[in-house]
């Protein structure tokens, strides 16, 4: 796992296959790291792309342990990612890392220490442990929802103040806009046939079932990507809050590449029994919007960044979705 060991100097980096700007990037920003934890070393890329951003990321030895540095081309996505771990990530107790320095100028960057444990997506678990994990997973996310509320929607900076500069009060008008956004772009790109696009507009229609919900401290990318598990296949914790932010509640219930609403019922019967409760009946509409989002984000970005695999599952979601949107 931590592969071939190497110190690391600022004067003569690892060569990288990554665009000229991301290695500047990481070189500066392992600089700035060895600076402020002193020696280290490099063990490992961990990088990925996401749509819309790049990150990278690097496993390192430091004296503090094992940690990951993690830089951002994208200053919106550090301001988030660094508010969540020094404002939100204790709701999780030990099974989240913690932040240990972050760089405010570009590139901007952050440290964070390293969970014990695998990836629980690119494990191979029985369905016993499978359901298990589901529901530690459920159990753990109950304190993170129930911290106190925020004022707004939406994306914030480090201090807590809106991304926008005002954010969005109104449930519902933050739900709608988010979906009508993406609605349009798919409608101007011709994305949709003629059914998806009487799914997607029947889901805007339950826009309402939203009001009066209050802004809630949400992870955003919630799923088995990014929980850990250790040898027993036991959940032991989850990572990565770059994608945090104010939503509304089900949002957390509802970003899963794997799509383990439609496929995998007794997964979310154990997420829910452990997160203590299952959606109330206003909830299961709520359910159906952003799950319809969630696909319709599917496949924007699977169709504009050649992920044409990701896209399809967008319009199989959409597909699954249209009798219950439309009975």
């Amino acid at each position: 796992m931590c592969g071939d060991e190497r110190p690391f100097i600022p004067t003569h980096p690892r060569k990288q296959q990554m665009n000229q700007t991301s290695k500047t990037y990481m070189d500066e920003a392992l600089t700035w790291c060895a600076f402020v934890l002193g020696p280290i070393a490099i063990m490992a890329d961990h990088s990925k792309e996401h749509g819309g951003h790049v990150s990278s990321t690097r496993r390192l030895r430091a004296a503090q342990g094992f940690c990951y540095l993690k830089v951002h081309q994208s200053q919106t996505h550090w301001q988030q990612e660094v508010h969540a771990y020094e404002q939100w990530r204790d709701a999780f107790g030990d099974h989240a890392p913690r932040l240990l320095a972050a760089r405010d100028t570009a590139p901007y960057a952050l440290v964070v220490t390293e969970l014990p444990g695998q990836i629980a997506e690119n494990m191979t678990l029985q369905p016993t442990q499978e359901r298990a994990l589901w529901h530690a997973a459920g159990a753990a996310l109950v304190a993170l929802h129930e911290l106190q509320n925020g004022d707004y929607f939406g994306p914030c900076r480090r201090d807590g103040s809106p991304a926008d500069g005002e954010g969005e009060r109104d449930a519902s008008q933050y739900v709608a806009g988010r979906l009508q956004t993406q609605l349009d772009q798919a409608i101007s790109s011709n994305y949709l046939n003629d059914e998806e696009l009487a799914t997607l507009r029947a889901a805007h229609t339950l826009t309402p079932a939203f009001a009066g919900e209050r802004p809630t401290a949400c992870h955003r990318d919630y799923c088995a990507a990014n929980w850990l598990v250790n040898e027993e296949g036991s959940w032991s914790g989850v990572i990565d809050f770059e994608f945090a932010h104010w939503d509304v509640r089900v949002t957390d219930f509802s970003r899963d590449p794997n799509w383990n609403w439609m496929h995998r019922p007794d997964l979310l019967a154990a997420f829910f029994a452990g997160y203590g409760r299952s959606p109330t009946a206003t909830e299961e509409k709520q359910l159906l919007v952003t799950r319809a989002e969630y696909a319709l984000g599917a496949i924007i970005w699977g169709t504009e960044h050649a992920f044409y695999g990701f896209a399809q599952e967008g319009h199989d979601a959409l597909a699954y979705l249209k009798p219950l949107l439309n009975p």
